[in-house]
């Protein structure tokens, strides 16, 4: 059953963006994530993907993350587009001349007034999610990874190198 309603949820996202986003971070010297809660952990796999990748990614509010500027990339994330820190981190880093990707659901939200989405995925919020066996933003927090993992799988990479600078301090 969830995989029907992850297939369904991900039927939702336009067939074309997850190579048009990785078109886009491929072009950014330093890619930035934040997502609140369960969506920012999905981001950070993102960003571990995007450094095996050779690329230089940061997570958001850990506290070797510098200050984000001009010819950076914010990539920002959230179900229901109005999510405070990230609407907060995306002005912020608009402000500071940094270029944002927006992924949300296609209801407008405080996020889509910063900039219009990139990347909309329908999938039910933490607060219009109504099964309790796949609660809050469940779906959307699945669908998104599974995406970000297709943008990573649309980028110039192999495994070999990935493995080379995959973490060694495990």
């Amino acid at each position: 059953m969830m995989l029907e309603q992850l297939n369904d949820v991900y039927k939702t996202i336009d067939p074309g963006a997850a190579a048009s986003m990785a078109e886009a971070v491929d072009r950014y010297g330093r890619i930035f994530v934040y997502g609140g809660g369960r969506t920012g952990l999905m981001l950070k796999a993102f960003a571990m993907r995007l450094v095996q990748l050779g690329k230089t990614a940061y997570a958001v509010g850990e506290t070797i993350t510098p200050a984000i500027g001009a010819g950076d990339l914010l990539v920002v994330a959230s179900a229901s587009g109005s999510t405070p820190l990230a609407c907060h981190f995306a002005e912020t880093a608009k402000r500071g001349g940094a270029d944002l990707y927006v992924i949300t659901s296609p209801a407008p939200g405080r996020l889509s007034a910063v900039q219009a989405p990139q990347v909309t995925i329908d999938a039910p919020n933490k607060d219009t999610a109504s099964s309790d066996r796949y609660p809050m933003g469940t779906l959307f927090e699945q669908a998104l990874l599974l995406f970000l993992d297709d943008v990573v799988g649309h980028m110039h990479g192999n495994a070999e190198t990935m493995r080379a600078i995959h973490a060694n301090l495990e």
